[in-house]
């Protein structure tokens, strides 16, 4: 295990103190270590993860701001690690400026978003390590080292339990074509006579109205038909112990696998994806995991009734939070 003991380390990452951060910064501090934990973003609301996204150099000034109050906030602390999760909204100039205010300590940048989703090339060179959740990222440039995401405690306290009712869930955010894979997995699900659970999460509402107005596939929704409200941690996982299997389908412009694969591996359910590299994973089974075509997914019944086969317990910890944080600050 890493010694933290007597550290000060500095987290940035999506929603702050959110389900992610809290279980990161709890992990950490159970090691003897003191983390400051901000989000990635100097708001968290919907409009302002879509202005960083489309104009995060016209949004500097706004952003530098926020980075100076956390400077002068902890002008006493002197930080042995900075760790950024994600770090869309941050550019060079925000990184030199970092750099500048915390010159001994180590910086890290762990990507949970594709490089060409998220336009964090520029940002790269500030890092000493650089890690991502997608292979693909890490065999074009050598400075990443690929490193999968986690599962949380919530997960591993539900694997010693038996599936509930539920046939097959989905929980996640309704991006790309992913609607259209669902509409389809509902259709065999309603064939097979299968429960199913499914929670389709928008940002917010003008979320949704834009995008049945940019998508044909959308034409027939009603705003009713989505959820407007995320989940609690505790929520998903109480969803997913109550399931045989889990369905999941990444963003197009990705081959990393999600965070809802890896929880799904740390609950011991079965998974249907249409991500093929999960095949290449070292706890890939296919007794476990059916790789399904996005336009056409066939869901085979025998699958989700049969066992879940337990993979061995060194892999199963490898994608644990705390073998994460291990290799993340090692």
């Amino acid at each position: 295990m890493t010694d933290l003991q007597n550290k000060n380390i500095l987290l940035f990452i999506p929603s702050g103190k959110g389900i992610y951060g809290t279980a990161i910064s709890e992990e950490i501090e159970g090691r003897g270590a003191r983390v400051y934990v901000y989000d990635e973003r100097p708001s968290a609301n919907a409009y302002s993860k879509l202005a960083f996204r489309i104009a995060k150099n016209q949004l500097q000034p706004y952003f530098l701001s926020y980075l100076q109050k956390i400077f002068s906030r902890h002008k006493d602390v002197k930080f042995d690690f900075l760790l950024i999760v994600r770090g869309e909204a941050f550019t060079p100039g925000a990184m030199k400026l970092l750099k500048n205010n915390y010159s001994e300590a180590k910086f890290l940048l762990y990507l949970w978003d594709s490089i060409n989703y998220t336009d964090t090339r520029k940002i790269i060179p500030f890092f000493d390590k650089v890690f991502s959740f997608d292979s693909e990222d890490a065999s074009r440039n050598q400075r990443i080292i690929h490193r999968p995401l986690f599962y949380i405690n919530d997960y591993k306290k539900i694997a010693t339990a038996e599936p509930g009712e539920i046939d097959l869930t989905f929980i996640g955010k309704v991006h790309s074509d992913r609607y259209k894979f669902l509409k389809e997995v509902n259709r065999e699900s309603n064939k097979l006579q299968l429960k199913t659970f499914f929670y389709l999460y928008f940002p917010s509402k003008a979320n949704y109205y834009l995008k049945r107005i940019a998508d044909p596939a959308f034409s027939d929704t009603r705003v009713s038909d989505f959820k407007f409200k995320m989940l609690k941690s505790k929520e998903v996982a109480n969803y997913i112990s109550e399931s045989k299997a889990c369905l999941d389908s990444q963003h197009p412009s990705q081959s990393g696998l999600t965070m809802r694969t890896i929880e799904v591996l740390g609950a011991n359910r079965k998974m249907i994806t249409t991500n093929q590299y999960v095949r290449y994973y070292d706890f890939f089974r296919e007794s476990n995991i059916q790789i399904v075509d996005i336009n056409k997914p066939i869901i085979d019944l025998q699958f989700i009734s049969s066992p879940f086969e337990k993979i061995a317990s060194e892999i199963y910890e490898k994608y644990s939070l705390s073998s994460w944080i291990n290799e993340i600050f090692a």
